[in-house]
């Protein structure tokens, strides 16, 4: 596999558009720019190093090797401080066995804006912190987790189990690839993801198995898709209409075992959502703990 480990070069708002041409790299990941000036200014007047998909690049100040885009590629060993990601294309390739892997990434504080995120592996990844725009939401979809923690507030960003349509050809291999990939997480009593300190709701759609998930009992419940077929959750009072009712539809419509219900700690009304998880327990619509 080839290996990225490389800092980013250092742009500033006098940078020359030669200089920021020389560095719009073509590359699987995302640019990135450093936030230089408050959110509401950012997104228009700091520099951008566009990073796209692509063949053989130049080698960044600081890199172990030539940079490479495709099967087989690895990025690790950054730590990013409030960054915005943004026109990134990470998409899934004929063998799951050469996804893109993200290793040892710490991200906090960071925004993320028009962005394909799919089919890669996240291992050892840290995100404090991560918010996107409203409409579309960042969608993260098809990945495997091995020991990544999402913590703080995760604003706008939804976790799917699938391949997006587009890619339909490529799903029983993600499927399968995913799967065994649970398999040997749980057969070595190992976990995937950490949810225990999001501050805020996220949006879950069964993206991983429960038993190889770390969270919170209070604010997150494990729903399976026996609990979801069943007629009894709907009788909570204000849950349907939910987000949370949302993700219990989309496990009942899906082939997938469970989902976990996530009420958003930072909201006005956490008590009702909390209330609504322990009722969906009173009544047998979700796990105890």
């Amino acid at each position: 596999m080839r290996t990225i480990a490389a800092d980013l070069p250092d742009l500033s708002l006098g940078s020359s558009a030669a200089e920021v041409r020389r560095w719009s790299l073509l590359f699987v990941v995302v640019g990135v720019r450093r936030w230089c000036q408050p959110p509401q200014a950012v997104l228009t007047k700091c520099p951008r190093l566009l990073l796209e998909a692509g063949e053989l690049m130049k080698q960044l100040p600081g890199s172990t090797g030539a940079l490479r885009a495709g099967p087989g590629t690895v990025i690790e060993g950054r730590e990013l401080d409030g960054y915005e990601l943004f026109g990134g294309r990470v998409l899934p390739v004929e063998d799951p066995a050469e996804r893109p892997v993200f290793r040892n990434i710490t991200l906090r504080g960071c925004a993320v804006r028009d962005c394909f995120f799919e089919g890669a592996l996240l291992e050892d990844v840290l995100i404090d912190g991560l918010t996107a725009p409203q409409d579309p939401h960042q969608r993260v979809l098809g990945c495997a987790f091995h020991r990544v923690v999402l913590r703080g507030r995760i604003s706008n960003v939804t976790l799917l189990p699938d391949l997006g349509p587009w890619h339909a050809g490529l799903q029983p291999r993600y499927r399968r690839a995913n799967g065994e990939h649970w398999v040997e997480l749980i057969s070595e009593g190992d976990w995937a993801l950490d949810i225990s300190g999001l501050t805020s709701g996220l949006d879950f759609r069964s993206a991983v198995p429960a038993r190889v998930v770390r969270r919170d009992p209070e604010t997150q419940v494990v729903v399976t898709a026996e609990q979801a077929a069943g007629a009894d959750w709907r009788s909570v009072p204000g849950l349907e209409k939910s987000l949370l009712g949302v993700q219990i539809e989309f496990l009942q419509s899906s082939d997938h075992r469970d989902t976990i219900l996530i009420a958003d700690k930072s909201a006005p009304d956490r008590a009702r959502q909390v209330g609504m998880l322990r009722e969906l327990q009173r009544i047998g619509a979700a796990q105890p703990d």
